[in-house]
């Protein structure tokens, strides 16, 4: 008998929990978040005032349970304006802080700070000269920014937070400093061996006043080496006649002559020789009226310089004009006997010049 109390005991009903409460869904009261408006005019405003604005907005906020009071302040900078709603909407818990400014003739701008918060809000409104219409649209925009403020920041209007600044543009990479161009390679101009010229010219030479000028040709062998140095062996023949009143001369003259001196570029079309010259010319003359003159020939000796303009025409060949002075060392005089004395039939010049013309081929 007492084991099956035992048994019951152990296996009767397990006891039921009670069950639960159901739940209760509570109103969470709205509480506007702006209990208290402090509102000022900055700077002077003429047509209107603040004991003019002050009820308009205190009607407009009635139903809201919010106070206003509406004062002047003197015009100063924005970050003045902000520290001092700072400092006023800090005395009190949900006060918002309005201020009016006037930015240009047909522009205000109304600032606010919210309650319990540093970042303050601006919006541009067009002027009017009625003050009662001012301030009817001023009651509006407060009570729509009071009560846009229960959700977060005020309808209609911007943050004054500042922009970030761009992040400056990353410096330019400098460019890689351009590779000088190697410098090109002159390449020297091959230099042949040395080069064998020979010309063919008109002569013509000075001699004296009663022999101004006497022509002939003249044979000019010639070489120029690479280092532009050039030598030639110059033959020439001239022939004329000096007057004069007791008889006149048939002369006839050989010069051969010597010339060393500088060739220029020979590759150009139009270049020159600058040339010394030694010469020795033979001379001989014939009388044709007086007997007692007989025929006879000397030779004189002269250094001088030489210039010579080079025209090329085709190839090897090409045109030379030269000019020549030649100061005599050693002269000739031919006299003749008169009344025991000697009078000077032909006297040459100690300095004579020439001129030549003609062709040249250089091999």
């Amino acid at each position: 008998m007492l084991r099956l109390l035992l048994l019951t005991s152990v296996l009767g009903p397990a006891p039921t929990s009670p069950p639960p409460e159901p739940e209760v869904h509570r109103a969470r009261p709205e509480v506007s978040a702006v209990v208290d408006i402090a509102f000022a005019l900055v700077g002077d405003w003429t047509d209107l005032s603040s004991e003019t604005l002050e009820p308009v907005l205190a009607a407009s906020l009635v139903d809201l349970s919010i106070d206003v009071s509406v004062t002047q302040r003197p015009l100063e900078n924005v970050f003045v304006q902000l520290a001092w709603a700072r400092e006023l909407g800090a005395e009190q818990r949900g006060r918002a802080v309005f201020w009016l400014v006037r930015r240009d003739p047909q522009t205000i701008q109304l600032f606010v700070l919210p309650p319990g918060t540093d970042l303050g809000y601006v919006r541009d409104i067009e002027f009017v000269e009625d003050a009662d219409e001012l301030a009817e649209s001023l009651a509006v925009i407060v009570r729509g920014a009071a009560e846009s403020l229960r959700a977060g920041a005020p309808s209609g209007m911007r943050s004054l937070a500042p922009e970030p600044e761009p992040e400056p543009e990353p410096e330019p990479t400098p460019e890689p400093e351009p590779t000088p161009e190697p410098e090109p390679t002159i390449e020297p101009t091959p230099e042949f061996g040395p080069r064998l010229r020979v010309g063919l010219s008109y002569l013509g030479a000075t001699l004296a006043s009663n022999a101004p000028w006497q022509s002939g040709a003249a044979l000019d062998v010639g070489i120029r080496f690479p280092i532009r140095l050039t030598a030639a062996i110059t033959a020439g023949w001239t022939a004329g006649q000096a007057r004069h009143e007791l008889t006149d001369l048939a002369l006839h003259r050989v010069p051969l002559g010597v010339a060393v001196g500088y060739a220029f570029n020979p590759e150009r079309a139009v270049t020159g020789r600058v040339l010394a010259t030694g010469v020795a010319e033979l001379m001989w003359w014939k009388p044709e009226l007086s007997t007692s003159l007989n025929s006879g020939s000397d030779v004189r000796v002269g250094l001088g310089l030489r210039a010579d303009l080079v025209v090329h025409l085709h190839r090897g060949l090409s045109l030379v004009v030269s000019a020549a002075g030649v100061g005599w060392l050693r002269n000739v005089r031919v006299d003749v006997a008169q009344s025991a004395a000697a009078r000077a039939v032909l006297d040459p010049a100690p300095i004579g010049a020439e001129a030549r013309a003609g062709v040249q081929y250089e091999f």
